[in-house]
């Protein structure tokens, strides 16, 4: 099978899942900490119950592509599958308990809210907003294994060590900068969403201001534990390392450049604190608030970009050299070619008019309310 296929159609749905996820978890923290703000001042109640709502609308996104994946994977990819559930079952297992947790602590947030005594309700809360981080904290055992396959013994037949594979020392480093990202773009969204708001009600606007801050510092963070993951990288994942860095630190032979993605993804994250920090002191200019969101997306993007296409042509890494995706595809699955476009057409379709219902949703339904 033509590997454009599986590659493009995952690509696609991950990308577009991440982006959800990732704005999910800022938002989830965003909307507790404005609840908690609003004990002792009433006027934070409106944007915290925006903020939350919002969490709510965007959770039927990263739910659906999350099926779309675990799809895909299993249709295209059984062997990365296989690897996946056998030797990294317990990371797995930690993120459907971050899920089930997330739905369940999601809607008991909502149905509590006024019901019961505020520190309850807070309770409740901030178990919903760190089931959150519960989530990438499983998965990303999945990408630190292709950079790098701790615990891994065999491939044919499929054995491995599971406590072993816990100890990735890319693993960390990864977590905590997926972690601070996730929290940057969410807050940067909220930011977006109540500076909205704030053209009917005065009264918000400050809370977007600081939810511009907390996300443009969260860029510091970020930094630091991707300039850990970038450095890790050297040391346990050497053809990724040379893929990113071809450009600009020639150290090492890479068949794929990604150089300049990433360059980008810095770029955008030295303008995303920038203007964070401007907006909060100037919070009527509003087109500020406006251009981090999608800014802190495109980072995103930018940033996965990098960590997937530059291990090309292989899937998981060795060192300096890896295993070739067509070691991991599904050799029984027969698609034409001439699929591919009109499978990435459709989930681009049907995306672009579920986000045009989603933004009509938030904006008729919540934002302006």
């Amino acid at each position: 099978m033509d590997l454009t296929l599986p590659i493009t159609v995952l690509g696609t749905i991950l990308l577009i899942h991440l982006t959800f996820v990732n704005i999910n978890i800022g938002l989830g923290f965003y909307s507790f900490i404005l609840r908690w703000r609003s004990i002792t001042n009433i006027e934070v109640v409106k944007p915290a119950r925006k903020v939350f709502k919002f969490l709510v609308a965007s959770e039927v996104v990263s739910g659906v592509y999350g099926t779309m994946i675990t799809v895909a994977l299993a249709g295209f990819w059984p062997t990365l599958v296989n690897i996946a559930t056998i030797i990294l079952f317990i990371p797995l297992i930690i993120s459907i308990i971050g899920i089930i947790t997330r739905l369940t602590s999601i809607a008991a947030y909502w149905y509590t809210w006024d019901k019961v005594q505020p520190k309850i309700h807070l309770s409740i809360g901030l178990i919903m907003a760190l089931s959150g981080l519960a989530i990438p904290a499983g998965f990303r055992y999945i990408f630190a294994f292709i950079d790098n396959p701790v615990g891994l013994a065999s491939l044919n037949p499929i054995s491995g060590n599971i406590v072993e594979a816990l100890m990735n020392p890319i693993y960390p480093p990864l977590l905590l900068h997926t972690w601070f990202g996730a929290l940057s773009i969410g807050f940067l969204a909220a930011a977006a969403g109540l500076a909205w708001s704030s053209r009917k009600d005065k009264t918000i606007e400050k809370w977007s201001g600081y939810a511009s801050l907390l996300g443009g510092l969260m860029i510091i963070p970020q930094g630091l534990t991707g300039f850990w993951f970038w450095s890790t990288l050297s040391f346990h994942s050497a053809y990724l390392f040379y893929s990113i860095n071809i450009s600009f630190l020639p150290t090492g032979h890479s068949l794929t450049n990604v150089s300049y993605t990433f360059l980008g993804m810095v770029l955008l994250a030295i303008a995303i604190l920038t203007l964070g920090i401007i907006y909060y002191y100037q919070p009527s200019r509003k087109w500020i608030a406006y251009l981090l969101a999608p800014a802190a997306v495109a980072s995103l993007i930018l940033g996965e970009i990098t960590h997937d296409i530059g291990r090309l042509p292989y899937m998981v890494i060795l060192g300096e050299t890896g295993i070739p995706m067509e070691t991991f595809i599904n050799k029984l699955l027969i698609i034409e070619p001439t699929l591919i476009l009109s499978v990435i057409v459709t989930i681009i379709f049907f995306t672009i008019i579920f986000i045009a219902l989603l933004y009509l949703y938030l904006v008729k339904g919540i934002l302006e309310e």
